[in-house]
């Protein structure tokens, strides 16, 4: 603990935390932070948030994880578990040969405009979702509302009983046969 006194009145200023790594290597786990007893902070973002964190971190070289933690007032642990779980969401080939089965000028579906690597492949995701979302509203297929990543997340969820945890790794988006019945 780091304590200060102001005007006689003693305030905590920050809470040091250990960071701690699991002694086997082959851990799935890696590290994480050690919290006490009542410590752990329940913050919880939208998947809005993460997805234009992910965009905005895809968009740009110049933008680093740091900055858009502090635009999304968060950790920048948390931003690169937002890349890592929408990296992991659903096969880009796959995904990419669905968006232009659906198109009907043609057009192949976006690619990606920056950098490779992780945040880049999220960065594509997320731009691939939010135009398959478009593809098949314009097909009729009837999705929920609001931005393309959550209303295909509702629709697997609605179709398949798919659960995508924000907040760890998601069993990857079922693509090929989805959506059969168009």
């Amino acid at each position: 603990m780091v304590l200060d006194t102001v005007g006689g009145i003693l305030r905590l200023v920050d809470l040091l935390r250990l960071r701690v790594r699991c002694p086997d290597r082959a851990c799935e786990c890696g590290s994480w932070t050690l919290y006490e007893a009542q410590g752990y902070p329940h913050r919880s973002f939208t998947l809005a948030v993460a997805a234009s964190a992910v965009a905005e971190l895809a968009a740009s070289p110049e933008t680093s994880l740091t900055s858009v933690a502090e635009r999304c007032q968060c950790d920048r642990r948390t931003v690169g578990r937002w890349v890592r779980w929408a990296g992991g969401l659903v096969d880009p080939l796959a995904l990419r040969n669905l968006c232009g089965r659906l198109d009907p000028s043609g057009l192949p579906a976006p690619s990606p405009i920056f950098g490779q690597g992780g945040i880049a492949l999220a960065g594509l995701l997320v731009l691939l979702l939010e135009h398959l979302a478009r593809l098949l509203r314009d097909r009729g297929v009837t999705l929920g509302i609001g931005p393309g990543l959550a209303a295909i997340l509702r629709h697997q969820f609605d179709r398949f009983r798919m659960v995508s945890w924000l907040t760890r790794a998601s069993p990857p988006l079922r693509v090929e046969g989805a959506w059969a019945g168009l």
